[in-house]
């Protein structure tokens, strides 16, 4: 502005003296017109006479227009390009030449001067129209190929479309684009474009693309359950390839030109057929869909799962696949033909069993030496490798005969310490009579019971309905005069040698403390006088294992321990009926037995439709294996150990000689006899969730988060997919829709920013749940 108004000065002075007043005013009203034209930032700068104009607004990369100068000696001035020479250029007619890019910023400004007169105008170039001359190759056969197209005037950002659909584009220049296309078994004719982006965006004429895709398939043909290792042939690697197999991803890696590697994993609870499904992930463009029969199964994933839960420590993954594959039976047979896994002194304890127990190809052999166990108590201490030697003998006579874990039972020092067999000497005075506490244990807890019983486990009673016993005080007293003269021997293996007794050893005979008078059992079996001290033993467990209340007796417990806490009383009987002549006229034959009660209809019916009244509660240290078992626990310390006693179940470590519970015992208020219901209270529940929580979340000693269940983690990172495997893990496909939705709507409303905390949160849910507590 301060510049037009000295000019304007300049000119009065140069003409005030050749005009007057008048023409003095003209003068100056006509120069502040000029002023104020140009404060208003007209187009003219020193004429308002003087514009400049385009023939459009904007012009396209690489393209011309036109420009003209209107008012005074408009065609006596000179054309200009403001700005930098990617600006384009303009020649004297006006003929403005666009860049073959578009400049930055994209408004450019062009100038027309006459003298020391300026006039402007400013246009947008914009990006150019493309146009397609070529692709490479000329006819697509692979699924997904990388595709060359060539043509004019592409700019960076260009984008292939093929049938509309935008496809994964590179720019490789102005005349080079490359795109990955994926066709789909039915494609014939693809149109193909290329369009520009803003500014300017435009698309080029289309051009036809014959298509003759090869047909596209899967090796194997067939799959199975678990980790996947497929090859898809007739499909070119592209990174907008995708696949999946029943809608879970699959990883894929280049193979060569033509296949592709793919490995996954299918849930082996999968039946039927498999759908694999390869895509592109940018159009979404169904290239094809392949159904993988899925190879049939001897049983189903949820039946082995349960199986688990009777003949062995609970479902872990890798043996509920194997038993798929083998069945039922042979599971057993492969089990009962392993033999005993050893024990060393040297190792660290009893987290050596539960190492065995839930990491061990053996499951069932310490499944079976666990029930056991829970009815033939012996004396622990807390002495490392003490437990071994009575484990061993368990686990060994498992698939034995009953007759010689009779012999164990009665040799064994830990025992003989518990229900002080050990010193027990023939009195010098007839008045006085032996110590009886493992006479009256042997027949009342280890062998016979108490009450007469009928073969299906019932009992009998008087005409009053009073049990008839079993046995009476005379055929204790004779049995304590029979269990005398057993004595702890000398120390064989110094490693188990503690307070002064090798608890590895069985104990040894002293006939001098035995009382060799004559004896009898039950009413009418007489044990001759002046036998020997191991004579009269073997008579006597001779005796008691001929009694007919021996197979429905033991045969209720174990079925109890292994299958369900109620049994009807025809499942006891067909068991009772196999413990007595196992087919081949051997009474007792433990394998047998166990074979029995795991295949019995009764135990397989909950397979498909279990009862609410089937089943065990897990005590605790079973719930404790278990959940080590479904959440892939590894080794790391012995603190897992010291994990029952904190549940309220210090194995072997009872705190009666009636064990942990009682095998009569009935659910308060119900009919219902389960005997771990014995150890559950308000203070136990609460303590077992608290444990579960813990262990999940690496709190509890022994134990490490949840990451490191590779099985569960891995396999299954999203929460629903999860739940899903845990209803089929743990809960062999029997977990409630409703459950599932609300542990799944649970976890994913969780505000963390803890990756692993919805994961144990979902686990901790579906195993705190009473449903996954009893084992139906």
């Amino acid at each position: 502005m301060w510049t037009h108004i000295g000019k304007v000065a300049a000119k009065i002075r140069r003409e005030k003296k050749h005009i007057g007043s008048a023409s003095l005013c003209i003068v100056l009203h006509a120069a502040f017109s000029a002023i104020l034209s140009g404060c208003a930032g007209g187009s003219a700068s020193h004429s308002s006479s003087l514009t400049v104009s385009a023939s459009s607004e904007t012009v396209r990369a690489g393209d011309t227009i036109s420009f003209s100068a209107q008012g005074e000696s408009s065609g006596a001035g000179q054309w200009k390009v403001l700005g930098a020479v990617t600006n384009g250029t303009i020649d004297g007619s006006g003929l403005f030449h666009a860049p073959d890019a578009v400049p930055r910023p994209a408004t450019i400004t062009v100038s027309y001067s006459v003298g020391d007169r300026t006039a402007t105008h400013a246009i947008q170039v914009i990006n150019p129209t493309p146009a397609i001359t070529g692709v490479s190759p000329n006819t697509l056969r692979m699924a997904f190929s990388n595709v060359g197209i060539t043509g004019h005037k592409f700019v960076a950002g260009a984008q292939v479309f093929v049938n509309g659909l935008a496809v994964p584009t590179t720019f490789v220049n102005s005349a080079s684009l490359q795109a990955t296309i994926a066709i789909s078994s039915s494609s014939s004719q693809l149109s193909l474009t290329v369009k520009n982006p803003e500014p300017g965006s435009s698309t080029s004429p289309p051009i036809l693309l014959p298509a003759a895709p090869q047909s596209v398939t899967i090796s194997p043909s067939v799959v199975t359950g678990g980790a996947v290792a497929l090859t898809i042939s007739g499909i070119g690697f592209s990174a907008d390839l995708a696949a999946t197999l029943d809608d879970r991803p699959l990883v894929l890696a280049s193979s060569s030109d033509s296949t592709v590697a793919a490995t996954g994993y299918l849930p082996p609870w999968h039946t039927g057929t498999s759908i694999a499904r390869i895509y592109s992930k940018s159009t979404g463009i169904e290239v094809a869909t392949i159904q993988l029969p899925i190879v049939p199964t001897a049983v189903s994933f949820d039946v082995a799962s349960r199986f688990l839960t009777q003949a062995g420590f609970g479902p872990r993954p890798d043996l509920v696949q194997h038993i798929q594959a083998v069945g039922l039976s042979a599971f057993i047979s492969e089990q009962q033909s392993m033999p005993p896994q050893p024990y060393a002194w040297s190792d660290p304890g009893v987290i050596t069993i539960i190492e065995h127990s839930v990491l061990g190809p053996n499951p069932l052999r310490l499944r079976v030496a666990w029930a056991l166990q829970s009815f033939l108590v012996r004396s622990g201490i807390s002495q490392q490798g003490t437990n071994y030697p009575f484990e061993q003998k368990m686990e060994a006579d498992s698939t034995g005969n009953f007759r010689d874990l009779l012999t164990d039972v009665a040799s064994d020092t830990s025992i003989a310490q518990m229900l002080t067999l050990a010193g027990n000497v023939a009195p010098k005075d007839p008045a006085q009579h032996p110590n009886q506490n493992f006479a009256r244990e042997l027949l009342q807890l280890f062998t016979i019971g108490p009450s007469l019983l009928n073969e299906d486990g019932t009992i009998q009673t008087n005409p009053d309905g009073s049990p008839i016993p079993a046995y009476d005080e005379a055929t204790i007293l004779d049995l304590s005069r029979i269990f005398t003269g057993w004595n702890y021997g000398p120390s064989v293996d110094p490693h188990y040698t503690f307070y002064g007794i090798d608890w590895s050893a069985p104990l040894v005979a002293n006939d001098s403390q035995h009382d060799k008078g004559q004896k009898t059992l039950f009413g009418n079996i007489t044990i001759p006088a002046g036998q020997s001290t191991t004579q009269d033993r073997e008579l006597a467990l001779d005796a008691i294992f001929a009694h007919p209340n021996l197979p429905p007796f033991i045969s209720r417990i174990l079925i109890q321990r292994l299958v369900k806490d109620d049994p009807s009383p025809q499942y006891v009987k067909r068991v009772v009926g196999v413990f007595k002549d196992n087919g081949h006229g051997v009474r007792g034959d433990l394998a047998s037995v166990v074979r029995a009660i795991l295949l019995d209809p009764e135990a397989r019916a909950g397979d498909g439709d279990p009862s609410p009244s089937d089943g065990f509660l897990q005590e605790p240290y079973l719930f404790q294996l278990f959940v080590m078992n479904i959440t892939g626990w590894t080794s790391s310390d012995a603190q897992a150990a010291y994990l029952p006693c904190k549940l309220d179940e210090c194995i072997f470590n009872p705190k009666t000689v009636f064990g942990f519970y009682s095998p009569s015992y009935r659910i308060p208020g119900t009919s219902i006899n389960s005997p771990e219901f014995q150890l559950l209270n308000d203070v136990t529940i609460i303590n077992r969730s608290q444990t579960l929580w813990a262990i999940l979340t690496g709190q509890q000693g022994g134990f490490r988060r949840i990451s490191n269940s590779v099985w569960l983690t891995q396999n299954f990172p999203k929460i629903p997919d999860l739940v899903d495997a845990l209803n089929h893990l743990a809960y062999h496909g029997q977990m409630s829709i409703e459950e599932q939705q609300l542990i799944v709507s649970y976890c994913n409303q969780l505000q963390t920013t803890d990756p692993l905390l919805p994961i144990e949160s979902a686990i901790f849910l579906a195993l705190n749940a009473d449903n996954f507590s009893v084992s139906h």
